[in-house]
């Protein structure tokens, strides 16, 4: 009797070892991705909307990444306030963002903020505080330098840093605005 049921034995097993089977998703890859993205945020802040252009967005377990010819821009109450290029940006809860580095460019002031560098750490955009990143290098009609350890707000009002070391132009200015749509 076990002769007669080897045969049907084997052939069950050889089916279920080379049966095509259905193909399963990668674990932990991510949810949603989009490309050509045009992608708007709006933080708690009264007025404040970020919009940016990127090729694509990437959903990671709650986080969003925006990435590939990333331009971005900061409005308050409609208007253009900076600019903000990067290769990527994650957006975080509470809509912060981070990035590996950054050049923002403040219109009111004429300012280009080049925050952090590859290697040097990340910079970190706080919807409620501003700027905070490793390292910046500044320069403006009436003020060029670097420093370390940069904290600042949106409109570089209050700033905090270790070890600046920032020029002023004696009596005049560095040269004009060179910020599109800037002024001094």
């Amino acid at each position: 009797m076990v002769r007669f049921l080897l045969p049907p034995l084997a052939l069950l097993l050889v089916l279920l070892l080379f049966s095509p089977r259905p193909s399963q998703a990668p674990e932990g890859g991510p949810g949603v991705r989009l490309e050509g993205v045009e992608f708007l945020l709006f933080p708690e802040a009264e007025g404040v909307e970020w919009r940016f252009t990127a090729r694509e967005m990437v959903e990671e377990g709650g986080l969003f990444r925006i990435r590939g010819g990333l331009a971005g821009g900061r409005y308050v109450e409609g208007r253009l306030d900076l600019r903000l290029f990067a290769p990527e940006v994650v957006v975080e809860p509470g809509d912060d963002l981070r990035a590996p580095y950054a050049r923002v460019e403040i219109l009111k002031g004429c300012y280009r903020l080049d925050l952090s560098a590859p290697g040097r750490g990340e910079v970190r955009i706080r919807q409620k505080e501003g700027f905070l990143a490793p390292w910046v290098r500044i320069e403006a009609p009436n003020l060029r330098g670097e420093a370390l350890n940069f904290r600042s707000d949106f409109a570089l009002e209050r700033m905090e840093a270790d070890r600046p070391r920032f020029e002023f132009p004696a009596g005049g200015t560095f040269g004009p605005c060179t910020v599109e749509g800037g002024s001094a």
